[in-house]
């Protein structure tokens, strides 16, 4: 018997990810909520995608239906809402299930672990260009989708293979990480530079890099960035670094931040998670980082206005 996958998120991410692994075959369930769950059971959860346009119409429960453990439970919401997520998914989560996140940042490890025992924790990251239209449909655009996770320890076990193998489909790649810290750092570098240098400066890498002191600012904010990972014992290499550095002063770019576009539009932000942690750990090991704390405060307004607003 296969294993059992939960995906929690049907999301721009874990809605790939899943659709992909469904199709090719695989035991997936998506864990949702009442208004996604209405949504695909009308039209279906649908991929639009350079892999290959996709329609499935998958397993799904909401919190209250989960009727026992999971082997795999596939993690993708945003980071604010993970103490929600974690409450919704505890029912499947047993003495041999595996949970691999694929959050941005890494404060979640440490409350997956607090919660559920870091022997159940794996880390986890992805590369995917994707968004829900208006529709609930997965746009998936760019270069070939990839998975990555692995033992925090970085131990390579016939059991990880196992789980590399349940995690394979086409449409996507699963990489089996015997370094997967240093690959969510890497990540989060790239992510917290991207996400200071647009919603600092409200614009796209492009309409930034194109100023006279655009792309000193951008190398300024990878520069703290990766300072602090080097700190905390994750160096990038320089190869990596200097491919961040071209991606974010490219003058005729229109990449823009996940954070940014959700600011925007007036939405939650994971500010607190790709920013504001950084910058914590950047206090703990001396690292100063005063562009990072300055759009750190500006996200913090921000959201405080929000609330305020909701309230």
């Amino acid at each position: 018997m296969g294993s059992r996958i939960l995906i929690v998120g049907a999301g721009a991410v874990g809605g790939y990810f899943g659709a992909r692994l469904a199709t090719a075959g695989h035991d997936v369930t998506f864990l949702v909520r009442p208004r996604r769950r209405q949504q695909i059971h009308t039209e279906g959860l649908c991929l639009i995608s350079t892999m290959g346009d996709e329609t499935v119409r998958p397993s799904m429960v909401m919190a209250s239906e989960i009727d026992g453990p999971y082997d795999i439970v596939l993690l993708s919401v945003k980071a604010y809402s993970l103490d929600a997520a974690m409450t919704d998914f505890a029912p499947a989560v047993g003495p041999d299930t595996r949970i691999i996140p694929l959050l941005n940042g890494m404060r979640h490890l440490d409350m997956l672990s607090a919660r559920f025992g870091a022997s159940s924790v794996m880390g986890g990251t992805c590369f995917i260009v994707s968004r829900l239209d208006q529709q609930g449909r997965i746009i998936q655009t760019g270069p070939r989708p990839r998975l990555s996770f692995g033992e925090l320890a970085g131990a390579d076990t016939p059991h990880d293979r196992t789980i590399a193998q349940t995690l394979s489909a086409p449409g996507f790649d699963t990489v089996l990480s015997s370094n997967i810290l240093q690959d969510m750092w890497n990540k989060w570098v790239l992510l917290a530079s991207l996400g200071t240098i647009c919603c600092l400066m409200r614009g796209t890498v492009g309409e930034i890099a194109s100023q006279p002191s655009g792309p000193d600012f951008a190398r300024a904010v990878i520069g703290e960035c990766t300072s602090v990972a080097a700190k905390a014992g994750y160096p990038l290499v320089k190869d990596n670094v200097e491919g961040i550095v071209r991606m974010l002063t490219k003058a005729d770019s229109t990449l823009t931040s996940s954070m940014y576009r959700d600011l925007m539009q007036g939405a939650p932000v994971e500010a607190c998670q790709i920013i504001g942690d950084l910058v914590k750990r950047a206090r703990a090991v001396q690292v100063a980082t005063p562009i990072l704390e300055l759009v750190d405060l500006n996200l913090r307004v921000y959201e405080r206005q929000r609330q305020d607003q909701a309230g």
